[in-house]
């Protein structure tokens, strides 16, 4: 039979959950997960269960408590988060804010283009009226 133990390892409690969670992704029940760990970690089928439900108590609460909301009032799960993660968003971050400038700088240059067409359009008109001008001068002196 298992002999009593009091304190549970960490290399102890990774088991627990590991044989649980490939158990119960087999379709097979925590009962029978409880089983084979007892067996292994030589622990009561009773201890197990009640270690896994404190376990899974403990990270449920800490998962609850590390929501926040950003700005947008999006939860985020801190502890979904990793490196990767981390990485891709600073090189969205990179992206978007080069975007952003280039974009910045474009509308610069639509600026200086349609304040360049409006002074050509007036030199046109000037330049429209000065031919005018000149045709009836040239129209009267033919007469």
């Amino acid at each position: 039979m298992n002999a009593p133990k009091t304190k549970w390892s960490t290399e102890d409690e990774h088991t627990l959950i590991e044989i649980v969670e490939k158990y119960e992704n087999k379709g097979k029940s925590k009962q029978e997960a409880f089983e084979m760990v007892a067996n292994i970690i030589n622990r009561t089928k009773a201890a197990c269960a009640s270690r896994y439900r404190k376990i899974s108590k403990k990270q449920n609460n800490e998962i609850k408590d590390s929501y926040e909301f950003t700005e947008l009032n999006t939860p985020i799960n801190h502890s979904s988060l990793n490196l990767e993660m981390s990485i891709q968003f600073l090189k969205n971050l990179e992206q978007n804010l080069r975007i952003k400038k280039q974009n910045s700088l474009l509308k610069e240059k639509i600026r200086k283009i349609k304040q360049e067409n409006e002074d050509l359009n007036k030199k046109i008109i000037n330049a429209k009226t000065f031919i005018q001008k000149k045709q009836k001068v040239l129209i009267n002196l033919v007469d």
